[in-house]
């Protein structure tokens, strides 16, 4: 695996600089995309959760270029959290920044978001119709609203959409669950005994997802 530290600009109400981590396999590229996102900072969500760091090593191996990053007001990032409200333009700058690599092939594009980090993600995908797949790794149905935006016309939603939650969920009923993965098309996986944090089912997790993507190479 070869690792980068990386920096890319938000364009907000200014531009910000964001930190971030690329991952790629050993090889000669372009290799498919996944871009990474964080749970909430106010319970210490970064690109240094040892759940996305997991993942991007398993996607790392079966071929994926994967990128972590921390949103505005995490770790060095600039700016200052808005609590999801404009985290969708950090989102929108990784996009760009993957655009311009030349070993990263983003237009198969995939992203992974964790808690916080699916409901960013999630509303950037629909709305740019540039993600071939999206994992969304417990999403929190308590205090986020997966389901308004879902309902504005004009939306793209990705062909493959996996939902992964812990059975035990605090944050999500499987009813709610079964209901986002119906609307987005997709599928719903969830992990016997888990709840919302999944401590200790991180390489399941990732496994998971891997599998459901398929091997690249």
């Amino acid at each position: 695996m070869k690792r980068e530290k990386v920096a890319f600009y938000a364009e907000s109400l200014e531009p910000l600089r964001l930190e971030g981590i690329l991952e790629l396999p050993e090889g000669e590229g372009p290799f498919p995309a996944c871009i990474l996102c964080h749970p909430h900072p106010i319970g210490g969500g970064s690109m240094h959760v040892p759940l996305l760091r997991v993942i991007s090593e398993v996607l790392v191996g079966e071929g994926w270029a994967c990128l972590r990053f921390n949103f505005r007001g995490v770790g060095e990032s600039a700016g200052e959290s808005t609590g999801g409200l404009r985290e969708t333009e950090d989102v929108e700058g990784a996009y760009r920044f993957l655009v311009q690599r030349e070993d990263v092939d983003a237009g198969d594009l995939s992203l992974a978001g964790w808690s916080f980090g699916s409901w960013v993600g999630l509303r950037w995908a629909v709305k740019g119709g540039r993600c071939r797949r999206v994992a969304l790794v417990s999403p929190p149905m308590v205090g986020f609203d997966f389901f308004h935006f879902l309902e504005n016309s004009g939306l793209s939603l990705p062909p493959e959409t996996l939902v992964v939650a812990g059975e035990k969920d605090q944050f999500a009923s499987r009813e709610k669950l079964e209901e986002l993965a119906s609307r987005l098309g997709g599928e719903l996986h969830l992990l016997k005994g888990a709840d919302h944090f999944l401590f200790g089912r991180e390489e399941e997790v990732a496994r998971v997802i891997a599998g459901r993507w398929g091997k690249t190479r």
